[in-house]
C-alpha cells in the first residue's frame, strides 16, 4: 500500500551528445522523461527545445496499412470471447532483433498493397459481368448475331418490347409489310420482337415506336455473337475472375502468416517514433543541454553511473509544491490486481495515499454480497483462475481476472452462508438430498424471509457505515501528511467522533456505561465540526453560521445528510443479493413447471432451460455485482479522502503493446 518515492533529477551535458543521451536513457529504461512547459523554457534563458532528427511515420503507415488490409479480407481468425481479451505473444531477443534487422517491410507492404488493389480491380470486373449477364437476360432467345443490331449501310434494326394487342394492330399494318418483325420470345402479356427496317423508314419506326409503345432495349454491352455464344463469353469469364480473385485471397493468406513479424516491427516502430519524440523534451542551449524528468529512488544510481559514463552529470532537485509528480504504484501480490480499478478511476496525486488494500478488501466484499449465490461464485472461480493461468503474462487482463476470482469466492462464502446455489435449485429439485440439508444448517440468515431481509439489509447498513469511516480516517491521515493539523481535527476526527455517537444515541439502549461512551463522543466531536466552520472563516459576524453550516457538510469535506445518503446507498448490496437469489429461483420453478408439461422429454427440456436461463442470470449479475460494487468505490468511499491528479510514471524505454519481450532490448 504505498507510492513509490521517486527523485526529481536534471541531467547536464554537451550538446554534441545529445542522441548519445537518448539512446542511453532510452536503453536503461528507468528515467522519466519531463515535458517541457511554457514556464520552465521561460526560466531557462538562450535555451530552446530540441527538433527530432527523425520521425518513423513512414514505416508506421505501411505497418498500420498492413494490419488494415488483413482486418478488410477478414483473415483475422478469432472467436467473439478472444475479440475481448488480449492477444499479445512471447517473443524473445534473438527473433526480435531478427525480426527488426532483417524483414522486407518495404517489399511486404507493397506485396500486399498490389493485392489489395489487384482483388478490387477483379472485383469490378466481376461486378461488371454480373451487369453484363443481367442485361443479356433481356435478349434472352435471340436467333440471330447481336452484330446485326450494328445496322449496314441501308439498314437499321432494333430489340424491342411490346404487349399482345399492340403487337396484332402492328402486324396488320401495311407498312408491316415493307419491314422484317421477327417475334422470338412471348408470354401472355409481352412479346420480344427484332426489328429490321431500312433506313429511309427511320421516321415512320419511330412514330410506330411511340404509337405502340414499343419498349427498344438497348445494346448497351454491344454483345456481337450469339445470345448462346455472349452466355459463354461471360460464364467463362467469371469462371476465371472468381480463379484468381481465389489466387489473390490466397496470397493474402500466406502473407498473414508474416502477421506476427508485423506486430513485432509495429511495437519496434512505435518504439523509435516516442524515442524521436522525446528529443522535444530537451533543451539545448549554446554548448549543453538539459534534461528534465523523475527516476524511482532504488533506480537513481543506475542513471547516474549510465549518464557519466557518456559525458553527463546529474542533479538530484527538490520536489516542489506546484510539480505534477508521476506516480507508481507498489503493492505485493495479493493486492496487486486491485490496481486495475485505481488506474480506472484515475491515479492518486504523488502527496497522497495509495487506496489499493483498502480497495481490494472492500470490492471483494461488496461483489461477493452483489452476488451472493455459491454457484455463480464457483463457476465464476473456476472460470477466472483458467483464464488467469492463460493470461498470466499478460498483467492488464491478469489483474482483471484475478480480481474476479477473489469475488468469486467471496460470492461462494456469501451464498453458502444465505442458503443461495442457484437460487433454490436443490431445494426444488432435490429437497431430500444430503447436500440439500448441508446447505440449510451452514446458512445464517435467509434474505428472502421477512426476518432474514431485515437482517441483511441491517448488515449492509453496517458494512456502509464501516467504509463511510474508513474513509474519513484515510482523509485524517493524508491531512497529517500534508500537515493540515487543524483541518485533520476539526473535519476528520470530529466527524469520527461525532457520526458513531449519533448512531449510538439511537442504538445505545438503556445501559449507562454505553450512553457515557455515546455523550463523550456526540458532544466532543459536535464540539470538533462546529469548531471547524467556526474557524474556517475571519469575519466574527458570520462565525455562527459557518459553524451550523459546517455541521450540514457544506463547508466541511462531510455532514450529516452526506452520511446518511451515502450509507444508504449501500442498501445496493441487500438489493443486488436478494434479486440474484429470487431471479436464479424464479428460474428453477419455470424450468420445473415446463419440464412437468412435457412428460418424458421434460427431463431434458428442463435442464436445456436450466442452463440457459442461469447462463443469463449469471452474466447478468456478474456484471451488475461488477459496476455496482465499482460505483460504491468510486463515489462513496473515494468521495471522502481521494484526490486525483497523479499521471502514471512511464519509463522512456521501449513500449510493448503486441508482444512481451523475454529480454531486456539494449540498443
Amino acid at each position: 500500500m504505498a507510492i513509490e518515492k521517486v527523485k526529481k533529477v536534471l541531467i547536464v551535458g554537451p550538446i554534441e551528445k545529445k542522441e548519445k543521451l537518448l539512446d542511453t536513457l532510452f536503453g536503461i529504461g528507468v528515467f522519466h522523461l519531463e515535458k517541457v512547459s511554457e514556464e520552465i523554457l521561460e526560466n531557462f534563458d538562450n535555451f530552446r527545445l530540441a527538433i527530432p532528427s527523425r520521425a518513423y511515420n513512414d514505416e508506421l503507415f505501411k505497418v498500420s496499412s498492413i494490419l488494415k488490409i488483413f482486418k478488410e479480407f477478414g483473415l483475422e481468425k478469432q472467436g467473439f470471447v478472444q475479440g475481448f481479451l488480449p492477444q499479445d505473444f512471447d517473443v524473445d531477443e534473438d527473433e526480435f532483433r531478427k525480426t527488426v534487422e532483417q524483414f522486407p517491410l518495404e517489399d511486404f507492404y507493397n506485396q500486399v498493397f498490389s493485392l489489395r488493389e489487384r482483388f478490387y480491380e477483379l472485383k469490378e470486373y466481376e461486378a461488371h459481368l454480373l451487369e453484363e449477364k443481367k442485361e443479356l437476360t433481356k435478349f434472352s432467345s435471340f436467333p440471330f448475331s447481336f452484330s446485326i443490331l450494328s445496322g449496314s449501310k441501308y439498314t437499321s434494326s432494333f430489340v424491342g418490347k411490346i404487349d399482345r394487342k399492340n403487337l396484332d394492330k402492328l402486324l396488320s399494318l401495311d407498312v408491316a409489310k415493307d419491314i422484317f418483325i421477327n417475334v422470338f420470345w412471348s408470354d401472355k402479356n409481352k412479346n420480344s420482337i427484332f426489328v429490321l427496317y431500312p433506313k429511309t423508314y427511320t421516321p415512320v419506326i419511330e412514330d410506330l415506336i411511340r404509337d405502340y409503345r414499343i419498349e427498344v432495349l438497348e445494346n448497351r454491352f454491344n454483345f456481337t455473337g450469339y445470345f448462346e455464344e455472349e452466355v459463354t463469353r461471360i460464364e467463362q469469364s467469371l469462371e476465371k475472375v472468381k480463379r484468381e480473385m481465389q489466387i489473390v485471397l490466397s496470397k493474402l493468406e500466406n502473407l498473414y502468416n508474416e502477421k506476427r513479424k508485423i506486430l513485432i516491427l509495429e511495437d519496434y516502430f512505435r518504439s523509435l517514433s516516442n524515442k524521436e519524440e522525446k528529443m522535444s523534451h530537451m533543451l539545448l542551449g549554446r554548448e549543453v543541454l538539459v534534461a528534465r524528468g523523475y527516476v524511482k529512488d532504488n533506480d537513481l544510481n543506475l542513471l547516474t553511473e549510465a549518464v557519466y559514463k557518456i559525458g553527463f552529470v546529474s542533479f538530484e532537485s527538490e520536489i516542489e509544491d506546484s510539480d505534477v509528480v508521476p506516480v507508481s504504484l507498489r503493492n505485493v501480490t495479493l493486492f496487486r490486481p486491485f490496481e486495475f480499478l485505481i488506474r480506472l478511476f484515475g491515479l492518486p496525486s504523488y502527496g497522497n495515499i495509495d487506496p489499493t488494500v483498502v480497495v481490494a478488501i472492500l470490492f471483494t466484499i461488496f461483489f461477493g454480497f452483489a452476488l451472493g449465490d455459491a454457484g455463480y461464485g464457483i463457476i465464476l472461480t473456476i472460470c477466472s483462475a483458467l483464464f488467469v493461468k492463460k493470461y498470466k503474462k499478460n498483467v492488464g487482463a491478469w489483474k482483471f481476472f484475478m480480481m474476479l476470482f477473489y469475488g468469486g469466492i467471496m460470492s461462494t462464502i456469501v451464498g453458502l452462508l444465505t442458503n443461495s446455489f442457484f437460487g433454490n435449485l436443490f431445494g426444488t429439485y432435490f429437497p431430500h438430498f444430503i447436500f440439500t440439508r448441508f446447505l440449510s444448517n451452514i446458512a445464517v440468515v435467509d434474505p428472502t424471509s421477512p426476518t432474514g431481509a431485515v437482517q441483511f439489509m441491517l448488515l449492509s447498513i453496517a458494512i456502509g457505515f464501516g467504509s463511510e469511516m474508513l474513509g474519513i480516517l484515510i482523509s485524517v491521515i493524508v491531512k497529517i501528511r500534508k500537515k493540515c493539523f487543524l483541518d485533520a481535527i476539526f473535519n476528520g476526527i470530529g466527524w469520527l467522533l461525532f457520526l458513531p455517537g449519533l448512531v449510538l444515541l439511537f442504538l445505545g439502549g438503556h445501559s449507562p456505561t454505553l450512553k457515557l461512551v455515546d455523550n463523550i463522543l456526540l458532544f466532543s466531536g459536535l464540539a470538533f465540526v462546529l469548531m471547524g466552520g467556526w474557524i474556517s472563516i475571519r469575519t466574527p459576524l458570520f462565525k455562527p453560521i459557518a459553524a451550523l453550516v459546517n455541521l450540514y457538510g457544506i463547508r466541511s469535506s462531510y455532514g450529516i445528510s452526506g452520511f446518511l445518503g451515502d450509507t444508504l446507498s449501500y442498501l445496493r448490496l441487500f438489493a443486488l443479493s436478494l434479486s440474484s437469489s429470487i431471479l436464479a429461483s424464479s428460474f428453477n420453478l419455470m424450468a420445473k413447471v415446463i419440464g412437468n408439461m412435457l412428460g418424458p422429454v421434460g427431463f431434458f427440456v428442463t435442464v436445456i432451460i436450466l442452463l440457459g436461463l442461469h447462463t443469463l442470470a449469471f452474466f447478468m449479475n456478474v456484471l451488475g455485482g461488477f459496476i455496482h460494487s465499482m460505483r460504491l468505490n468510486f463515489l462513496e468511499f473515494f468521495g471522502r479522502f481521494y484526490d486525483l491528479g497523479g499521471y502514471e510514471f512511464n519509463p522512456f524505454g521501449f513500449e510493448f503493446k503486441n508482444i512481451r519481450l523475454n529480454k531486456n532490448v539494449r540498443r
